[in-house]
C-alpha cells in the first residue's frame, strides 16, 4: 500500500530530453575565407615592398655616376736608369668629382717627387727637398701659397682620410712636369683620367714663357671656311668678323687687370638674342655677335643639338654689382676678408665684366645648367670644337685658369671675329696669351 504524507514529490520519473543544438550564425564567404585574404594580402604588401626596394636599389645603383679613375704613370730614374711605374687611383664620384670640378689626392704624387709633408689636415705644406720650391694648402680654401706667391684654386681644397685633395687643374697648370689626358675606361664603366708625371732635376713648378709679341694685320678674313655648313648660312656669313676696321674693339681684353673704360660703358648697338632661354626675358649682345651667335646655334640644331639656349649676356654695372655682392656676402661666413678674391675666381668685380661689354654670353642647355660638365656633354663638345667658325671663343678654358683668373666655364663664349678665333683656336691660346704675343694696340 502506497500512500503519500504530503511531503514526497512525485516519484515518477520521466526520461530526459535531447538538447537541442544551439544554432550557429550561417557562414558567409567573407567570415570563412577572411583570414586566407589578410594573409594573403599581408604576403602579397611584404613581397612587393620588397620588390620596390630591390627595384629602386638596383636603379639607384646602375643610374650612379661611375667612379673616377685616375691612371698614374710615373718616369723615375733608379740606379742610373730611367724605370716606369704606373698605378691605378679609384675615387667615388662623389670625392673625385665635387664642387663642379675633378679633385685628386696630390700628397702621395708630391711625395713621389721628393716633396716632404708638414702640417696637419687644417694645413698642409709640402716642400720639395731638392730645391726650395714649396706649395700650402688649406683645408676648405681655395687660396694656396706656392713659393710664397698666392694661387687661387677653382675649387676648396680638402682633407680626406689622410689624403689632400686639390682641383685637377693644379696639376695641369701648376706643374711642369705633369701632363693631365682625359679618356673613358669603357671595360670599367669609368671616368679615366691619365696623369703623366715625367722626371725633372731642377724646379717642378711651370715657369710661363711667352713669345716676343708679333703684330699682326686687322684682317677681317681667315682664309677659306673649313667646314660646309648644314644649315643654310649665307645671310650670315658677313657677321662672323666685325666690320673693318673695328676689329680691336671686339679683341679688347676685360678682366681683372683691364676694366671696361669707363666702368659704366653702356654698347651702343644692343638688340635682342633670338635664343634666349623661355623662361627669361629676352637677352641682349652686340649687333654683330647676336647675328653671329643666330647662325651659331641654328647649325647647332642642324647637328642634333636642339635643346641650347642663352641664359645670359648683356649685363650692366649695377646688375653686375648685385650679382658680385651675393657671391661675397654667401663666402663671408667661411672666408672673411677673403670672400672678395675667392669670389672672383667665378664672378668678375662690376666694371671688369665681359658681359658688360655686349660681347660675351652664357648658354648651354637646361637640362645640364651652367655646370662644368656640361664642356664633357655632346652639346659642350660640339660648342668648343666649333665656336671659332662663328668668330667666337670658350672664353675661360679648362686648362688656363691661372693665366684668365677664372674657373672652367664650358657655358661661357665670348665674341672677338672669325679671323681671331680660329687662330687662337688652332694655336691653343686663351685670349690673354694672344693678345699678349700677337696684338699691340
Amino acid at each position: 500500500m502506497r500512500y503519500n504524507n504530503g511531503n514526497n514529490q512525485n516519484m515518477r520519473r520521466y526520461p530526459p530530453q535531447p538538447r537541442r543544438p544551439k544554432r550557429r550564425a550561417k557562414k558567409t564567404p567573407l567570415s570563412a575565407y577572411g583570414y586566407r585574404v589578410v594573409l594573403f594580402l599581408f604576403f602579397f604588401t611584404a613581397l612587393s615592398g620588397i620588390f620596390l626596394i630591390a627595384f629602386f636599389f638596383n636603379l639607384t645603383r646602375i643610374k650612379s655616376p661611375p667612379d673616377i679613375l685616375y691612371a698614374v704613370v710615373s718616369n723615375q730614374i733608379k740606379d742610373g736608369k730611367e724605370i716606369t711605374l704606373s698605378y691605378d687611383i679609384s675615387l667615388p664620384y662623389g670625392t673625385g668629382f665635387a664642387n663642379g670640378r675633378h679633385y685628386f689626392p696630390i700628397n702621395d704624387l708630391l711625395e713621389e717627387m721628393d716633396f716632404v709633408r708638414f702640417g696637419d689636415r687644417n694645413e698642409t705644406s709640402f716642400v720639395r727637398s731638392k730645391s726650395d720650391e714649396y706649395i700650402k694648402l688649406a683645408d676648405g680654401s681655395s687660396l694656396a701659397y706656392i713659393n710664397g706667391e698666392e694661387y687661387y684654386l677653382s675649387g676648396p681644397a680638402f682633407s680626406d682620410g689622410g689624403d689632400i685633395y686639390a682641383p685637377l687643374e693644379l696639376l695641369r697648370n701648376v706643374f711642369l712636369n705633369i701632363d693631365v689626358d682625359f679618356n673613358q675606361d669603357k671595360n670599367k664603366n669609368r671616368n679615366k683620367i691619365i696623369i703623366g708625371v715625367a722626371e725633372i732635376k731642377e724646379t717642378c713648378f711651370r715657369i710661363r714663357k711667352t713669345r716676343k709679341p708679333e703684330p699682326i694685320g686687322e684682317t677681317p678674313g681667315f682664309g677659306e671656311y673649313p667646314v660646309e655648313f648644314k644649315a643654310d648660312l649665307e645671310e650670315y656669313r658677313q657677321y662672323f668678323d666685325p666690320p673693318a676696321g673695328q676689329s680691336s674693339e671686339y679683341t679688347a681684353l676685360i678682366n681683372h687687370s683691364n676694366p671696361l673704360n669707363p666702368p659704366d660703358y653702356i654698347p651702343p648697338d644692343l638688340i635682342d638674342v633670338a635664343d634666349t632661354r623661355s623662361d627669361r626675358s629676352p637677352r641682349q649682345l652686340r649687333y654683330y655677335p647676336a647675328k653671329a651667335l643666330e647662325a651659331f646655334l641654328i647649325e647647332a640644331r642642324a647637328n642634333g643639338h636642339h635643346n641650347i639656349t642663352v641664359t645670359s649676356a648683356y649685363r650692366d654695372y649695377a646688375s653686375q654689382e648685385q650679382l658680385f655682392g651675393t657671391e661675397v656676402a654667401r663666402l663671408r661666413p667661411s672666408h672673411g676678408d677673403g670672400a672678395e678674391a675667392v669670389a672672383a675666381i667665378s664672378i668678375m668685380p662690376p666694371g671688369h665684366s665681359e658681359h658688360q661689354s655686349g660681347l660675351a654670353l652664357d648658354m648651354h642647355d637646361i637640362a645640364t645648367g651652367a655646370a662644368q660638365y656640361f664642356g664633357s656633354t655632346p652639346q659642350g663638345t660640339w660648342l668648343a670644337e666649333n665656336a671659332h667658325h662663328f668668330g667666337f671663343i670658350l672664353r675661360y678654358p679648362e686648362d688656363k685658369t691661372d693665366i684668365t683668373g677664372i674657373i672652367y666655364e664650358p657655358w661661357h663664349f665670348r665674341y672677338v671675329g672669325r679671323f681671331h678665333a680660329a687662330r687662337m683656336y688652332e694655336m691653343g691660346l686663351c685670349l690673354e696669351e694672344y693678345r699678349e704675343q700677337y696684338i699691340t694696340d
